[in-house]
């Protein structure tokens, strides 16, 4: 039997030799390999068998329950605990379901933070009782049960973004999104360096379309994508055909001041993945440096994506208000909303709505889609003819 020290003792090892591998590992084959490699390097006289090096590593980096979810199902999107069952969501099914392949209870759960906590070097207590870590292309949120207010009693609550590093929106799938004419409108676009701005409730597939916009960027256009989370997976979609660098947000590194260092740069295109806050400011100085941005923000239409931005800008920050609307509408060339729903039995996303701004913030529709009667029904407008 291996002793839960001696567990404990060659994962510290391994962090402080190669920290990236383990963090790899929670959801990556040839990571754990790596580890089962070092494991036997340095413990071989007692780790001396192949069960026994992947009994140590399923102990120090495996998810159980969440990696069996993950592996049999490709397209789930989200799992969430809510203190009495599991809940999954998938893109290709038209509802979230309760995980009953095992019962999972709140020690599972406080069991999982521990190991995510340790894995990223965070504190998950009564005292910091938010825990929010990213691993491999997991997104893990756990609430302490002190913050829990159920009658069945205090449990951790869990919450987990899976977003594996692919295009979700592609050249393939991009006629299930939009009609074909939309494509080639939104490559114009970014070939025009137009900056774009894409709004949409939670889950609409906004950051999808993100990314996908990236993939027509050319080399020579730097790329500087700033998150709070590692999502965007973009050195494994481009490679070496895309000039990017991706940020990540921390406690001292704020969007705002990422966006603000990211102008030392040099580059063609600034892109933080989500705009929600008083950083709206700074990217707007971006965009007014002649610098093209593409973001995301939650609203319900297009329409009301100006006022949403002085919203936010507002929160730190006094200007004269008719002027940044101004600026807003002039420079945002693009203005985009997507939507998610069921066809079919099936969840999708959709391009909602596109458009331009007029300086009093009102819209020029170009494009509009809706969901009706179990298919999608789409109109182009005259504005249309005039981008293209």
């Amino acid at each position: 039997m291996i002793s839960d020290q001696l567990i404990k003792t060659i994962f510290s090892e391994i962090k402080q030799k190669d920290p990236d591998t383990v963090l790899k590992a929670f959801t990556d084959n040839d990571a754990r390999e790596t580890m089962k490699y070092l494991i036997k390097q340095d413990h071989g006289t007692v780790i001396d068998t192949d069960e026994k090096a992947d009994y140590v590593i399923q102990e120090m980096v495996g998810l159980g329950v969440i990696e069996t979810i993950t592996k049999q199902d490709e397209n789930v999107t989200d799992i969430v605990y809510n203190g009495r069952h599991l809940i999954i969501e998938s893109s290709e099914k038209p509802d979230p379901y309760i995980y009953t392949d095992k019962v999972i209870d709140d020690d599972y759960i406080n069991s999982l933070a521990s190991k995510v906590a340790n894995a990223t070097e965070n504190e998950f207590t009564a005292k910091t009782d938010i825990l929010e870590a990213s691993i491999g292309y997991l997104r893990f949120t756990f609430v302490h049960k002190n913050r829990s207010n159920t009658i069945s009693g205090k449990v951790t609550t869990m919450a987990i973004r899976v977003s594996r590093p692919n295009l979700a929106l592609n050249d393939d799938n991009f006629l299930e999104y939009a009609p074909i004419e939309m494509k080639n409108f939104f490559e114009n676009a970014v070939k025009n360096r137009e900056s774009i701005i894409i709004a949409g409730q939670t889950g609409s597939g906004k950051t999808a379309l993100q990314k996908y916009l990236v993939s027509f960027m050319r080399f020579r256009d730097k790329l500087i994508w700033i998150e709070d989370s590692a999502e965007g997976h973009l050195d494994v979609l481009f490679g070496d055909t895309k000039d990017t660098l991706t940020w990540q947000t921390g406690p001292n590194a704020s969007i705002t001041k990422l966006i603000r260092t990211a102008l030392r740069f040099n580059p063609t295109w600034i892109c933080p993945t989500e705009t929600r806050g008083s950083e709206a400011y700074e990217m707007m100085d971006a965009v007014l440096s002649d610098h093209g941005v593409i973001t995301t923000c939650h609203a319900p239409s297009i329409a009301e994506i100006p006022r949403r931005l002085i919203n936010m800008m507002k929160k730190s920050f006094n200007f004269d208000e008719t002027a940044m609307l101004e600026d807003i509408c002039k420079n945002f060339g693009v203005a985009v909303h997507s939507k998610k729903g069921v066809l079919n039995d099936r969840n999708i996303r959709y391009l909602s709505e596109v458009g331009t701004f007029n300086p009093d913030g009102s819209v020029n529709y170009i494009f509009k889609q809706n969901l009706v009667n179990g298919k999608l029904e789409y109109t182009f407008y005259d504005q249309y003819k005039i981008a293209n």
